[in-house]
């Protein structure tokens, strides 16, 4: 198997406190929970103590790592108060890589957000304690705006925004970079947008890429191509380097996270 960068081989170190990025995006489709499987898995084949924290009620990343659907587990709990974060924390199958599992009961979570003072730092309080065991927590969420949104934008470092090829998806980013002026603690979030299920034979996928140089304010975005290892990471529900380590899907979510280690 292939050798992965170590965050001092890359150049940059993390540094000692524990980093939070968020897989963000308004639409769904657009490769938010297949790229965060995958940078976990990354980050932890790194050496780094990595938490995925799964805040989809279709709780496909969990799915992903192996976790089996089970109501027992009520993740909504944690939010509430009743349920510690670490009781939930679950190790996978992969070394240096946990993650905290979603559940249909994360579906009342907006219901219990709009209730509570504060709402939007309630995640950051909760994740106080994680730092003991992790050196990065990556969230991957719902897509929509909401106050579990406005918890990450309060509370992370990174946001990072998997994009399509397309005018549409663009359009969704400078709305985004917009939206995140309206408060002065979001504003410090550093935003990390990148492109998927690029196929670089359609001129219309070159087009906007070149063009988002400029919107995004990047000369070399990082591009994963469309290939059959994200439908094929369903089957053996495992991250792309589990099975296919030498595919440029794989090659491609490398330069995502030694890009990642310099945002951070």
């Amino acid at each position: 198997m292939a050798q992965y960068m170590s965050t001092t081989e890359a150049g940059h170190s993390i540094g000692d406190s524990m980093k939070k990025v968020a897989f963000f995006n308004v639409k769904g489709g657009v490769g938010k929970t297949t790229s965060a499987v995958n940078i976990a898995w990354l980050a932890a084949q790194a050496g780094m103590p990595t938490l995925l924290w799964d805040l989809d009620p279709q709780s496909c990343a969990s799915w992903y790592l192996g976790v089996d659907d089970n109501d027992d587990h009520k993740s909504l709990n944690i939010f509430k108060g009743k349920t510690p974060v670490g009781k939930l924390r679950l190790h996978t199958t992969h070394p240096k890589l946990s993650v905290i599992p979603a559940d249909l009961s994360l579906r009342k979570l907006e219901m219990l957000l709009a209730n509570e003072a504060k709402s939007d730092q309630l995640l950051e309080k909760l994740t106080e304690h994680l730092s003991e065991k992790n050196k990065l927590l990556l969230f991957d969420c719902a897509p929509a705006y909401s106050k579990v949104s406005e918890n990450l934008f309060y509370g992370c470092d990174v946001l990072a925004v998997p994009l399509l090829p397309s005018p549409l998806s663009l359009r969704s980013f400078t709305q985004l970079r917009t939206y995140l002026q309206k408060k002065k603690r979001w504003q410090k979030l550093r935003l990390l947008p990148f492109f998927t299920m690029v196929d670089r034979r359609r001129k219309i996928h070159n087009d906007v890429i070149d063009d988002a140089k400029s919107i995004i304010d990047d000369e070399d975005p990082i591009v994963i191509p469309y290939a059959s290892e994200y439908e094929k990471m369903g089957i053996h529900r495992a991250p792309i380097h589990a099975f296919a380590p030498n595919s440029q899907a794989a090659k491609a979510y490398e330069s995502l996270w030694a890009r990642l280690q310099f945002v951070i």
